[in-house]
């Protein structure tokens, strides 16, 4: 009970902390003061001022000018733009009467940001592209809460910039921050008369980290070799200190099939071993940084080749739905025949390096053959050889029949044992 009385007030100090948080955040992206007399218009419509109570002629002012004097309760303005924006005043005489603020009628799109690192190093970098052009007079702010630690963080705005020709708008964080940092990011667009606020993006500095996609990627023949591709490239813009890292994937595919095969580099090249002959392929590659923090790269342009090809034949060709390699023969000849037990020849053209492949097999195959026949003469003349010497020696007196040389280690007679007696002295006592 004691620990659960300590664990509530942190809870509540916690979600205090998150609210606190949020309530910035929403005055941080305010809606315009519109007074209550202001008259939402239109862009490029007709507005008609009206002064109630007055029925004399009347003029009304506005932006330090005076407009034609009416003798009818309204003043017509024809196709208002943003020039017309402003407090109009209605003079009877030299009296003021009435006051009107005209404002341009906006609608404005909830900003759907994306943000990244395109190196460690860098500045982070927040996007949005709306759907719609923004409205000429519409500001927007990117809000950056940093949490330094658990109780201390940093609020701060950085102004942003849109584009008209590519309807982009882009922000920047005017400093460099620790990749163990966490941060807090929304984009506020302000127009004269409503304003917007993006979901808050949160997430470490280092998760954020997004290189370019690679360039130059190049894709070339291996020769003599049909079915192989050498995919090379350079490392993404703006990824240039050769300390951070980065590893690759490597996306091909067949020109008119819809299957795509995947591989891994660490390097600025890859060998594609599984290549269809005699087909154009299509490759892409892209980048994330070596330890997977952050975000893959967007997809390279891609790069089209075919694999070597001797230019002498034909090659033949695989369906890349299927796993074997299926050949076809270059040219085929059916000849007629007049009876039924002619044979039909059929000419197939075989490639070299398929004969090569079986002239080498074969060759290697006879050289074995002799080794091993060499070697089994080599162990039986052996064996004959040892069995001689151990019959000359465990058989001296030869076979049967044979004359028995009078050798002198063999004739001479074995002494007979000798015995020694009275070795010990006995005392001989007459009995």
């Amino acid at each position: 009970m004691a620990g659960a009385g300590w664990r509530d007030p942190w809870l509540v100090l916690l979600c205090a902390g998150i609210l606190s948080v949020t309530d910035t955040q929403e005055s941080l992206c305010p809606k315009p003061a519109v007074s209550p007399n202001s008259l939402m218009v239109l862009m490029y419509s007709n507005v008609s001022l009206t002064c109630p109570g007055c029925n004399k002629t009347m003029s009304w002012k506005s932006h330090n000018r005076t407009l034609a004097p009416v003798k009818k309760v309204q003043q017509l303005l024809k196709n208002f733009r943003y020039k017309d924006v402003g407090n109009y005043t209605c003079f009877s005489k030299s009296d003021p009467v009435c006051s009107v603020q005209l404002l341009v009628k906006e609608t404005l799109e909830t900003p759907v940001i994306q943000c990244y690192l395109r190196h460690p190093k860098g500045r982070i970098t927040c996007e949005w592209s709306p759907k719609e052009r923004l409205p000429k007079r519409a500001k927007t702010t990117l809000i950056t809460i940093i949490f330094n630690t658990i109780t201390d963080s940093t609020i701060q705005k950085w102004p942003c910039t849109y584009n008209g020709t590519s309807n982009k708008v882009q922000c920047h964080i005017g400093k460099k921050l620790s990749q163990n940092s966490k941060l807090s990011i929304s984009m506020c667009v302000t127009s004269l008369s409503d304003s917007r606020r993006s979901e808050t993006l949160s997430s470490h500095i280092k998760r954020l980290v997004q290189p370019n996609p690679p360039v130059n990627v190049t894709i070339s023949p291996v020769r003599g070799a049909p079915r192989k591709l050498y995919v090379s490239w350079k490392t993404p813009e703006l990824w240039t200190e050769p300390f951070y890292q980065l590893h690759y994937e490597i996306q091909y595919s067949v020109e008119n099939s819809q299957y795509t095969s995947n591989g891994s580099a660490t390097e600025t090249y890859y060998m594609i071993e599984d290549a269809v002959m005699g087909r154009k392929h299509r490759v892409m590659v892209r980048a994330q940084d070596e330890f997977k923090h952050g975000l893959w790269s967007s997809w390279s342009v891609a790069a089209e080749g075919t694999p070597w090809k001797d230019d002498m034949q034909t090659l033949p060709t695989q369906d890349p739905s299927e796993n074997d390699i299926t050949f076809f023969t270059t040219s085929e000849e059916d000849y007629s025949t007049e009876t039924e037990d002619e044979e039909t020849p059929v000419k197939t053209v075989v490639r070299r390096y398929t004969l090569l492949v079986v002239g080498v097999n074969l060759g290697i195959f006879i050289i074995l053959f002799m080794v091993i026949t060499m070697r089994v003469q080599k162990v039986r003349w052996q064996l004959k050889l040892k069995g001689s010497k151990l019959r000359k020696l465990f058989s001296p007196f030869g076979a049967k029949g044979d004359t028995v040389k009078n050798d002198s280690i063999f004739m001479t007679p074995c002494a007979s044992p000798t015995t020694e007696t009275n070795l010990i002295p006995t005392d001989h006592t007459d009995t």
